[in-house]
C-alpha cells in the first residue's frame, strides 16, 4: 500500500513515532512536539484508541493535549471494524487538524482498521498535510510495512501505509530487537529501520528528513550499502551476517536527510519554513 498522493497546493504531513507508552506522551518533549504539529493552539486532535473503552493511558495522552490548550481534543474508542466505517468517526478526522493513535497492538490496528474507510480517511488526512502519530505498538502500525516482535525471524505485515521508506520498532531494546531489526533490513535494504527506544521520539518530516526528539538517541538501520547477507541459510543459534549494514545513532535535535541517508547536524539545520498547508 503506498502514501495517498498530495492534492496540489498541498503540502504532506508529519509523521509521529513516539517510543514508549510508558514514558511518552505524558512527557513534555512528546506532548509538546505533538501539540505543536497539530497547529498549537489552534489544534484540533483526534486521539483513536484500540483499548476497549479506552485506558487510563488513553485518556491521559487526550488530557495531556487539553492541558496545553488544543483547541479542541476527541478520545474516540476504535473497538471493532465496524468503527471504521462509522460516518462519526469519519468526520471526525475530517475535522481534525491531526490524528494520534494511543492504545492497541499493531496487529490489533491492522487487523481492525486495515481496508476500511477509517485507514483511507487517515491516509488522505496526512496527504492533506495534517500530522499523523502514535505511540508504542501504534507507532509502529503508521508506515507501508510494520514489525511485529515475536520469535527468532522477524515477522512484518502491512500498516497503515503513511509512508514507504521506513519500518519503524517501537519500545526498541538494542540488546533484545537490534538483531531482528537488522534482519528485518536486510530483507529489503530499500526500507530505513528506526529503533524508538523509551524515552524517545522521532518526526517524519515532510522534506523527507528524520528528527529525533527527546532526552535519548533514535536507532536507525540503513541497509542501502549492504553488499551481502546470510539471511537464506541463517538459522537460530548462527551468527546473523549483513556487510555494509550501517547502525546510526541519531542524537536527540539531530537530522537524518532519507534521499542522502546521511545524519545533519544541528548547527548546519536550516530554520523550517513558516507556513502551513491546512
Amino acid at each position: 500500500m503506498s502514501p495517498s498522493p498530495v492534492p496540489d497546493g498541498y503540502v504532506r504531513g508529519p509523521l509521529f513515532f513516539d517510543g514508549s507508552a510508558g514514558g511518552g506522551v505524558h512527557g513534555d518533549y512528546a506532548r509538546n512536539t505533538f501539540w505543536n504539529l497539530a497547529g498549537g493552539y489552534g489544534a484540533r486532535i483526534l486521539v483513536l484508541t484500540a483499548n476497549a473503552a479506552g485506558n487510563a493511558a488513553d485518556h491521559g495522552y487526550a488530557e495531556a493535549f487539553r492541558d496545553l490548550e488544543a483547541a479542541q481534543v476527541a478520545l474516540l474508542v476504535i473497538g471493532r471494524r465496524a468503527s471504521g466505517h462509522d460516518p462519526a468517526v469519519l468526520q471526525a478526522v475530517e475535522r481534525s487538524t491531526a490524528v494520534f493513535l494511543s492504545g492497541g497492538h499493531p496487529l490489533q490496528w491492522s487487523t481492525r482498521i486495515g481496508g476500511t474507510p477509517l485507514a483511507t480517511a487517515i491516509r488522505r488526512a496526512n496527504a492533506c498535510g495534517k500530522a499523523v502519530g502514535g505511540v508504542g505498538g501504534s507507532a509502529a502500525f503508521l508506515g507501508n510495512h510494520m514489525l511485529v516482535y515475536g520469535g527468532d525471524f522477524p515477522r512484518m505485515a502491512p500498516g497503515l501505509g503513511l509512508s514507504n521508506r521506513i519500518l519503524v520498532a517501537a519500545h526498541f531494546d538494542p540488546a533484545q530487537h537490534g538483531e531482528v531489526l537488522h534482519m528485518a533490513i536486510a530483507s529489503n535494504p530499500y526500507l530505513l529501520g528506526i529503533g524508538v527506544p523509551e524515552q524517545s521520539a522521532c518526526i517524519r518530516r515532510p522534506d523527507d528528513r528524520l528528527e529525533a526528539v527527546g532526552p535519548s538517541p533514535v536507532v536507525l538501520v540503513d541497509g542501502q550499502a549492504m553488499d551481502s547477507t546470510n539471511l537464506m541459510s541463517w538459522r537460530p543459534g548462527m551468527a546473523f551476517t549483513a556487510p555494509g549494514l550501517r547502525v546510526v545513532e541519531l542524537q536527540p535535535q539531530h537530522q537524518f536527510d532519507l534521499e542522502t541517508r546521511r545524519p545533519v547536524p544541528p548547527d548546519d539545520l536550516m530554520p523550517a519554513p513558516q507556513h502551513s498547508s491546512l
